[in-house]
């Protein structure tokens, strides 16, 4: 290789890496995204309804390996009416039932 070869090679790498310093380039992935844009809010709603989400199944699995009963259910009763087809038309009286017990405090029975 000639020096004129190696020259000119070394400046056309300078200006390959000084395309990419660039400031206020704009990458593909910046001009269009393709996903709906999730704020910082968003996400810390998903990450609580997990949260949420793994407290209840935590609760379940804990109340089934104790045996409670939470207002006469047990583990096995909640998921019989999970697996059943059940009409929604009766859960109204059934959470009603539930505000009503709630109202003078939490009683867990074994």
């Amino acid at each position: 290789m000639r020096m004129e070869d190696v020259n000119a090679r070394k400046a056309y790498i300078k200006r390959v890496r000084q395309s990419f310093d660039a400031p206020g380039r704009g990458y593909e992935f910046e001009k269009s995204p393709d996903v709906k844009e999730e704020g910082p809010n968003e996400f810390l709603f998903v990450k609580l309804r997990f949260l949420a989400a793994a407290l209840i199944f935590a609760a379940y699995i804990f109340c089934d390996r104790a045996g409670v009963k939470i207002y006469r259910y047990s583990t096995g009763e909640v998921a019989e009416k999970i697996a059943k087809g059940y009409d929604y038309s009766e859960a109204r009286e059934e959470v009603m039932q539930v505000f009503r017990a709630l109202e003078p405090g939490l009683h867990l029975e074994q």
